[in-house]
C-alpha cells in the first residue's frame, strides 16, 4: 500500500471525504475480499492477534493480490492480552483456575507482563468481561483464580487487568514481526490496541518510518487523555468492547456522549458492534441505524466492521447495507 492509499485513512478538513467503512477480514471474507471492496468498503483491516506470522503473511499475500488498490490496517495486539490456545471449556462459578505461561494441566497465558503486573485481589477480565475471576494468588509465571460466574472460557479471548490493564514500555515482538511482515508487502498503516498515552506511536513509526498510525481507544487511561493521544496518531478508533469492560456500561455511555471528533486533529472511527445485527441477520436494528445516523452527524469519518465480515453469515451484504446507510445520512 502506497501513501496515496495510507492517505485515505486520515482526512484533510478543508476537503469533505466519504465515510470510511472498514471491513475487518476473517474465516467468513478472507475469500471475498474483492467483492467487499465492491461493496463499498474503503479498507481493509486484519487482526495480527488471531493471525500468526505464517498466516499473516498469506493473508497480506492473497489481499495484495485481489484488491492492490484498498487500503490495509494490520492491527497490532498492542497491551492487548490474550489467552492462549486450548479446548474450550465451562466454568462453574467459584471454580478456581489455574492461568500459566507453560500450558499443562493450566489454562494457556502466554504473556509474562500480566503476571508480573498482577496482584491478589485484582480482576482478570476475558472476553470483553463476559467473565470475571477475582486473583487469589501469583507466582512466576502462574496465577490462580476464582470464577465470579458460570460461562464458557474459549481461546484466543482478550484479557485484561482491572483496575490496572497491563502497561508497555517497547514494541513486543510478537508486534515487531507483524510490522516488518506487513512492511515487507508495503502495508504501512498500523492500529495499536490499548494505546494509554500515545508514544506508543514512535515505536511504530521508529519500526517502519512513515507509517499510518491509529490509536485504538480501549483503556481507561486513553479515554482519560484522548486529545493528548488523537495529537500523537494519524487517527483513533472508538473501540467500545474492550473499553465498556473496564469502565462499565454507564460510564462508557458517558464516555462516547461527550466525544467531539470535529475537536480532535485527525479522523475518529466508531468500531465495535456498530452494526452487530449484521453478523447472524439480513438487517440491522432500527436502533443500530439511528445511532449510525447519529455518529454520523456527530462528525465520525466512520465505522469499522468486526463481526459482522469477520465472521458473519453475509460480510458482502452487511457491507452492502453499512455503505447505503452511510451514503443515506450524508
Amino acid at each position: 500500500m502506497g501513501p496515496d492509499q495510507m492517505s485515505r485513512l486520515s482526512h484533510d478538513d478543508r476537503v469533505p471525504a466519504p465515510r470510511q467503512l472498514v471491513a475487518t477480514l476473517g474465516p467468513a471474507s478472507y475469500t471475498l475480499a474483492r467483492d467487499i471492496a465492491a461493496a463499498g468498503a474503503t479498507a481493509f483491516r486484519l487482526n495480527a492477534s488471531h493471525l500468526p506470522p505464517t498466516e499473516l503473511d498469506r493473508a497480506l499475500s492473497a489481499l495484495c493480490a485481489r484488491c492492490p488498490e484498498s487500503p490495509v490496517v494490520v492491527d497490532l495486539q498492542g497491551a492487548k492480552m490474550r489467552l492462549g490456545q486450548f479446548e474450550p471449556r465451562a466454568v462453574a462459578p467459584r471454580e478456581l483456575l489455574r492461568f500459566a505461561l507453560q500450558d499443562g494441566d493450566s489454562i494457556s497465558l502466554p504473556h509474562p507482563e500480566v503476571f508480573e503486573q498482577t496482584r491478589s485481589g485484582d480482576t482478570l477480565s476475558v472476553d470483553d468481561a463476559r467473565l470475571r475471576f477475582e486473583v487469589v494468588e501469583v507466582g512466576a509465571g502462574w496465577l490462580t483464580a476464582v470464577a465470579a460466574a458460570a460461562g464458557t472460557l474459549l481461546p484466543r479471548k482478550g484479557v485484561n487487568i482491572e483496575p490496572h490493564p497491563v502497561a508497555l514500555g517497547r514494541l513486543t515482538a510478537a508486534d515487531a514481526e507483524a510490522c516488518a511482515v506487513a512492511a515487507r508487502h508495503g502495508v504501512r498503516a498500523f492500529a495499536f490496541s490499548f494505546m494509554s498515552t500515545g508514544d506508543e506511536a514512535s515505536w511504530l513509526r521508529d519500526r517502519v518510518p512513515g507509517c499510518t498510525v491509529i490509536g485504538k481507544i480501549e483503556r481507561v487511561e486513553a479515554a482519560e487523555r484522548l486529545a493528548t493521544v488523537a495529537s500523537a496518531v494519524d487517527g483513533v478508533w472508538i473501540c467500545r468492547g474492550d473499553l465498556g469492560a473496564q469502565l462499565g456500561p454507564a460510564r462508557l455511555a458517558h464516555f462516547v456522549a461527550g466525544v467531539e471528533p470535529r475537536r480532535l486533529p485527525g479522523p475518529v472511527l466508531m468500531a465495535g458492534q456498530v452494526l452487530e445485527h449484521l453478523t447472524a441477520h439480513a438487517e440491522p436494528t432500527r436502533s443500530e441505524v439511528c445511532h449510525l445516523h447519529d455518529l454520523v452527524a456527530r462528525g465520525y469519518a466512520g465505522i469499522v466492521l468486526s463481526d459482522e465480515t469477520a465472521i458473519g453469515a453475509d460480510p458482502v451484504r452487511a457491507v452492502t447495507t453499512a455503505a447505503a446507510l452511510l451514503g443515506a445520512f450524508e
